[in-house]
């Protein structure tokens, strides 16, 4: 009952998304990036979330922790939103700015033939850097798959014993030769170690690149080599708090607490501990960096993005994302506890949820991306009706494809 009614409801939000999306795309198009910053915050922050997730299972696997096996499952099965981010991402390659300044003004002061990008020495990612961000995007959904289905093999050969029809000639094909021999065991072993490594690799880059290609250098002058660490440890953070969540709810409500035991919400919540710690060491060490330089650009983009107009997102981005997860774990019997992880986790969801409204709104709406920095403090810009259903549609369509 509870399953078919948050698959309806999922379903209607996702509904109500492509119809925000539609009206977006007619009424503004893709010419300017502007309009599209609610669109580039939700997909940011589902890719963010989503990407890491698949990377627990690998871990933990590799550091052979007894405690992380109902964990496995629940990250693995993140890896099918990996489609889902491929499409999301898809509108975002169309409004993009150019790499050159279309409107370049001879001899005009404070303004740039071809605007920063991480691609200046790469020709093709400097034509067209949104294709290659694509590429990325596709492989990772890939490996996350392959790791997927060479996890679950053992389990649909199983399966297939015990299936009729369609399901058992599915399990077959899928299965393959699986026997359950000594050689097989581990030769998938070393096959979930090496394509974990990999995951690991290219989850890094590619969160490195989508923050830089579609937050940093939409931002006149901002070069900082600390946000994109951010950006990967807010989604490394977030994504473990949704797993705890996840486990939280089916030991309490869906029937495993047999299965799931509080040795798990007690190791995990050290992690989460540590993930929230290096998480505002690394935003002390951007906001001093840029507080120390006294550059007037970098004065203009902390009063931005930190202290002006978008101050008060900041706020409750480091409220979520640090003191309340802070101050919850802190507690030991609270550590051993399974609400008290969970809990934690919904703080660093929306924590994270707020780190990309104020980064990529921020970053999508800060003016002239062709002018050699920001000169002045833009303005906040709040959601209209479209941009709501577009960012309740993204969330459902992520919970919909994991349902």
């Amino acid at each position: 009952m509870a399953f078919g009614i948050g698959l309806g409801v999922s379903g209607l939000l996702l509904g109500l998304g492509i119809i925000g999306f539609v009206i977006r795309a007619m009424s503004d198009g893709f010419g300017a990036h502007g309009p599209w910053g609610y669109y580039a915050a939700i997909f940011s922050f589902i890719f963010m979330v989503t990407g890491a997730a698949p990377l627990a299972a690998s871990i933990f696997r590799v550091t052979k922790s007894h405690w992380r096996r109902p964990l496995t499952r629940v990250s693995e099965l993140f890896s099918l939103i990996g489609i889902f981010n491929i499409l999301l991402f898809i509108p975002l390659m169309f409004v993009l700015p150019a790499f050159r300044n279309p409107n370049l003004t001879p001899l005009a002061e404070n303004e740039l033939d071809l605007r920063r990008t991480i691609w200046f020495e790469v020709p093709i990612g400097a034509t067209a850097p949104q294709w290659l961000d694509l590429l990325g995007i596709a492989c990772l959904a890939l490996c996350a798959l392959v790791i997927l289905w060479l996890s679950a093999v053992p389990d649909m050969a199983q399966a297939r014993l015990q299936a009729t029809g369609f399901r058992r000639s599915f399990y077959r094909v899928l299965a393959g030769h699986w026997h359950g021999t000594k050689s097989q065991w581990l030769n998938q072993k070393a096959g979930l170690a090496l394509l974990g490594a990999f995951y690991f690799m290219l989850l890094v880059f590619m969160q490195f690149t989508i923050s830089s290609d579609y937050a940093q250098s939409l931002i006149p002058g901002w070069k900082d080599s600390i946000f994109p660490v951010i950006y990967t440890l807010t989604g490394f953070q977030s994504s473990l708090g949704l797993m705890l969540v996840i486990l939280f709810v089916l030991r309490r409500w869906g029937g495993y607490k047999n299965y799931i035991g509080i040795s798990l919400f007690w190791s995990a919540s050290k992690i989460l501990l540590g993930l929230t710690l290096l998480w505002v060491y690394h935003m002390f060490a951007f906001g001093i960096t840029y507080w120390y330089g006294r550059l007037e650009v970098e004065q203009n983009i902390l009063k931005y993005l930190l202290f002006q107009s978008y101050g008060w997102l900041f706020l409750a981005n480091l409220i979520f994302s640090f003191f309340l997860p802070f101050l919850t774990l802190l507690w030991n019997p609270v550590r051993r506890s399974d609400w008290g992880p969970a809990l934690a986790g919904v703080f660093v969801l929306i924590g994270a949820f707020l780190f990309s409204w104020r980064i990529f709104v921020g970053a999508f709406n800060a003016g002239d991306v062709y002018n050699i920095g920001l000169e002045h403090v833009p303005a906040f810009v709040g959601p209209d009706l479209w941009d709501v259903l577009i960012v309740l549609g993204g969330l459902g369509g992520a919970v919909f494809i994991y349902l």
